[in-house]
This record gives C-alpha cells, sequence and structure tokens, in this order.
C-alpha cells in the first residue's frame, strides 16, 4: 500500500466520519505515519493524521474525548493514548490501514465499528 501522510489540515478529510478503531500506541502510530498533523481542533482532539492511501483514499486516525484538551486534568497524555478512531468517507480506508499492518508486521489492531 502506497500511503501519503499530510503534514496539515486539508479539504480533501471534509465529509469524513467514524469507521472503526486503531488498537495501538502513539509511539507505534509516529513510527509508522511520522508525526501527527498542526491543526488539530486542540478540544476534542489531542492528536490527529491525515493519510491519502493509494493516491485516492482519505483517512484520518485521531483520539475523540479522551485527552488532556477535552478532559483537562482527568485526560490522558497522548502518549498513553491506545485506542484512536479512525475517519473514512467508507470502510475501504481502515481496511487498507488492516492490511499495511499485516504486511508490514505491525503490532496494531483495527477494529470496524461505531
Amino acid at each position: 500500500m502506497k500511503f501519503e501522510s499530510i503534514e496539515g489540515w486539508d479539504k480533501r478529510a471534509n465529509g469524513t466520519c467514524l469507521q472503526g478503531y486503531i488498537n495501538g500506541s502513539y509511539h507505534e502510530l509516529v513510527d509508522a505515519f511520522g508525526p501527527p498533523i498542526s491543526g488539530s481542533d486542540k478540544y476534542k482532539t489531542d492528536a490527529e493524521w491525515l493519510l491519502i492511501l493509494n493516491d485516492e483514499v482519505v483517512v484520518t486516525i485521531y483520539n475523540y474525548k479522551s485527552g488532556k484538551n477535552y478532559l483537562g486534568a482527568n485526560g490522558l497524555n497522548v502518549e498513553d493514548i491506545d485506542r484512536w478512531h479512525v475517519g473514512g468517507k467508507n470502510t475501504q480506508g481502515l481496511l487498507l490501514l488492516d492490511e499495511h499492518f499485516e504486511d508490514e508486521g505491525v503490532r496494531i489492531s483495527v477494529e470496524l465499528g461505531r
């Protein structure tokens, strides 16, 4: 699978919604995709990645209402988050991520669902 990690917000991500989850550490995601984008909402999310898979499939990976930005002192440090939301326009991106992790031997699991 070919992927491009976008460094800032991109209008191609408009219209994405929750497709499933990734279970893996912040550091594993940084190792796989580079640092999170700048321009995250800084309210309900603390870290977010925007990926374009195979030149056309848009995927967002983000925490949602689990970190310090939303919960203050009761929220998780971004390094302690291990369950991430995956957004897309359909489940194709989530399935491609699962295939990529399996092919690369990465110990990150993907889970369909809402």
